[in-house]
């Protein structure tokens, strides 16, 4: 019954975050939940006190870094995570292993490791349940990766003041534990390896100028390494608030690295499929009764979620008509798309990307017009103006976006989405502006009949309200 009773604490407050809804789950229907699932990186999640290192440290927690700073040189954590064939659990999913390999090989190694959100509200909802959950994974995977890349004295955590108060105290707790276990600090474990890791309260996004955006940042950052994608990029304006060189990723990928330390790459890829290994956190939400995160391995599909998460139960609120998968900037695929395993290269072509990995249900009272708009609307906030195509093409979509579900579509107005969005993907010099016209072009692709009802003053989804008064009143005038 205690067992029970501190499952039940520990679900309540760091375990079901959706923006700021909390969702309670009872402790049995809990251990359900999980049961149907491949939990790695979530494991101790909901069910080990997050505030407590000798909870992590019975659990195997840093023993990965122990392994790697007692029994490896810098060079063999390279290759292990090479053979792992780790991919970054962020949009780009980059090889992480070779990634490493080019900082290492860069002239001036990184001197700063940065944990930071770069996905948007996306990945907002992961990335805090993983910082209130388990802060000591992330602490030792940033270990970890600063030990193996070399020359790493510092490590940064960007956390956005919404996350005020829990992921705040719980990652501060969790490095001063850390300090004095001698986990981070001087001389880690007794051996001449130094990290500490601060934590900075990042700024809200629309109080940046766009230079300063953190996604801009991010974004650039990744190329300061590398001289031929360096040339698209502009010199940063921010550099005392984004000292260089350094090496950014996400909290997923940091909390990831400690697992394959400690079971192997031979385990790691015995998960996933071939280019990719290994489990990923899918979060769903949209038209579903039960929004939750559910891990699995790459490579499952949408229907094996949404049995992980549902069980025997029916989920959807109706009949699944479609889902977005990868946030804002991820591609609107029809239902039948649902049995497609979810992995990071073999569609690419027609925009299928995993990206952060949350995935909005859709069913008929939706509409995708809206849907894509409202994906839009979200995404040009993080819009720079550094070049043409995101600067100017992006906010003209926007505006033929709203006059359609407005109902005041004009007559070659398909015709210029298309091409303003495939001239935004093939001219875009960053990766967020090629990716975010990805909603357009897939919805185009599969939903056309929704965009011309939409010219004809028709909503399917009948969610268009201003649309149908402007049917309304033609009609009235026409008699």
């Amino acid at each position: 019954m205690a067992r029970i009773e501190k499952i039940e604490g520990y679900t309540r407050d760091c375990y079901f975050h959706e923006g700021p809804a909390i969702r309670l789950m009872e402790a049995k229907r809990y251990q359900e939940f999980i049961s149907r699932q491949r939990r790695e990186v979530l494991r101790p999640y909901g069910t080990a006190n997050p505030e407590n290192i000798d909870a992590y440290i019975e659990n195997g927690g840093f023993g990965a870094l122990e392994i790697a700073v007692t029994s490896m040189t810098p060079e063999k954590v390279v290759e292990e995570i090479k053979r792992a064939e780790l991919r970054d659990r962020s949009a780009q999913a980059r090889n992480t292993g070779l990634e490493w390999e080019a900082y290492r090989r860069a002239h001036h190694l990184p001197h700063y490791l940065v944990s930071t959100r770069l996905g948007g509200y996306s990945e907002a909802w992961m990335e805090r349940t993983l910082l209130e959950g388990n802060p000591f994974a992330l602490i030792e995977g940033m270990a970890i990766t600063a030990y193996a890349l070399g020359g790493v004295g510092k490590g940064i955590i960007y956390i956005p003041p919404a996350y005020k108060p829990l992921a705040f105290r719980r990652m501060t707790q969790a490095i001063n534990a850390a300090q004095a276990r001698r986990y981070l600090g001087r001389n880690i474990l007794a051996r001449p390896f130094s990290f500490d890791i601060e934590i900075r309260e990042t700024v809200e996004e629309d109080a940046l100028p766009k230079e300063y955006n953190p996604f801009i940042c991010g974004e650039c950052t990744r190329a300061l390494f590398d001289l031929a994608e360096a040339a698209k990029y502009e010199v940063l304006k921010s550099i005392e608030v984004w000292p260089k060189p350094f090496y950014v990723n996400n909290v997923e990928t940091y909390a990831t690295i400690p697992l394959i330390l400690k079971k192997g790459a031979e385990w790691f890829t015995s998960m996933g499929r071939k280019n990719a290994t290994g489990t990923k956190i899918f979060a769903l939400t949209g038209k579903t009764r039960h929004p939750c995160l559910v891990e699995a391995p790459l490579g499952s599909t949408l229907a094996d979620l949404l049995q992980m998460a549902d069980g025997e139960d029916r989920g959807m609120e109706a009949e699944l008509k479609a889902f977005q998968v990868g946030g804002p900037a991820g591609g609107i695929f029809p239902a039948r798309f649902q049995t497609t395993p979810f992995d990071f290269d073999s569609l690419a072509h027609i925009g299928w990307k995993i990206g952060s990995g949350y995935i909005v249900l859709l069913d008929d009272k939706v509409c995708i017009v809206e849907m894509v708009r409202y994906s839009l609307n979200q995404l040009v906030s993080e819009v720079c103006d550094r070049c043409h195509p995101c600067g100017k093409a992006f906010k003209n979509l926007l505006a033929i976006l709203h006059r359609m579900v407005k109902g005041l579509g004009e007559a070659g107005d398909l015709e210029t989405l298309e091409t303003m969005a495939n001239r935004i993907q093939s001219q875009a010099r960053c990766d967020f502006g090629r990716a975010a016209v990805t909603p357009v072009l897939t919805s185009m692709r599969y939903f056309r009949s929704e965009y011309e009802s939409h010219l004809q003053q028709c909503c399917p989804a009948n969610s268009c309200k201003e649309l149908g008064r402007v049917a309304e009143r033609a009609l009235k005038l026409a008699a």
